[in-house]
């Protein structure tokens, strides 16, 4: 039971200072989560959670003393862990916070630049019959792909795009990675689909499934055989006929404060 005695005291020692100390841890976990949600990072650190969980109930349970001393010990081990496992995160959340300042971290970005320019890149991509995959980061951060490629980090435009995947050019293999309105890297190697609902899908089109099967990512594919451009997303590849409705997908996937556009379902028919 609790002593309202002890109760009253921590009432009586409440005061502005002890309201801003809690605003501002409020605020820590908050960004934190912020930055986490819906990576795989944020799927670790639940995981470790629920066992370190197991371990304290099980200890006070069962007063197993060499577990309740393990317990007691390891908040500094499980911290330091903490940060090496979400290390990506973490690396992620400085650079936006760096460029962009705490808007930027707080609040979604803009995407209408990097639609515009995905958008034109693809249909001219499209027009010359010129092969590509664009992979656009969402909430889940892509900095195992990011680094199989070779780092970018210039502002997006279609011209750069097309010239990425100009044939024969140094890094026209593979994929580019989007993030916050910039090329972050290409030639980005991405893993394939499992059991991909065409089994005549070639390995580009492979690619560009298999990374929206294990992220939230959205991938945009230009055939180099046929100009056909094509749209992935939760693992469920979808043909658009031209640039328009390319960029209707997008926007209804990407574009934030929008009812209904939270792209969480398959791309829209």
């Amino acid at each position: 039971m609790l002593d309202s005695e002890h109760f009253r005291d921590v009432l009586a020692q409440f005061d502005v200072w002890s309201a801003i100390d809690i605003f501002l841890i409020a605020l820590v976990i908050f960004a934190a989560l912020r930055v986490l949600s819906g990576t795989r990072g944020l799927t670790q650190l639940r995981g470790a959670l629920a066992l370190f969980l197991v371990f304290v109930v099980f200890g006070r349970l069962f007063d197993l003393t060499v577990v309740n001393f393990l317990v007691a010990n390891s908040v500094t081990a499980l911290v330091v862990g903490a940060v090496i496992i979400l290390q990506p995160e973490i690396r992620r959340a400085l650079d936006r916070l760096g460029r962009t300042g705490l808007q930027g971290w707080l609040t979604e970005g803009k995407y209408n630049e990097l639609i515009e320019s995905v958008v034109r890149a693809a249909g001219r991509m499209s027009a010359e019959r010129h092969g590509g995959i664009f992979v656009l980061e969402r909430e889940t951060g892509l900095q195992d792909v990011i680094e199989t490629g070779v780092p970018i980090d210039a502002k997006v435009s279609p011209e750069l795009l097309g010239g990425i995947f100009y044939p024969n050019s140094p890094l026209h293999d593979m994929a580019v990675v989007l993030r916050d309105g910039r090329v972050v890297a290409a030639s980005c190697v991405l893993p394939l689909a499992n059991d991909p609902e065409d089994r005549q899908l070639g390995t580009r089109h492979r690619a560009a499934i298999g990374i929206t099967e294990q992220t939230d990512a959205l991938t945009v594919v230009v055939s180099e055989e046929t100009g056909d451009i094509s749209v992935a997303l939760n693992g469920r590849l979808t043909r658009v006929p031209d640039e328009r409705r390319l960029r209707a997908v997008l926007e209804w996937v990407l574009e934030p404060g929008a009812a209904g556009r939270n792209g969480r379902g398959a791309v829209p028919a």
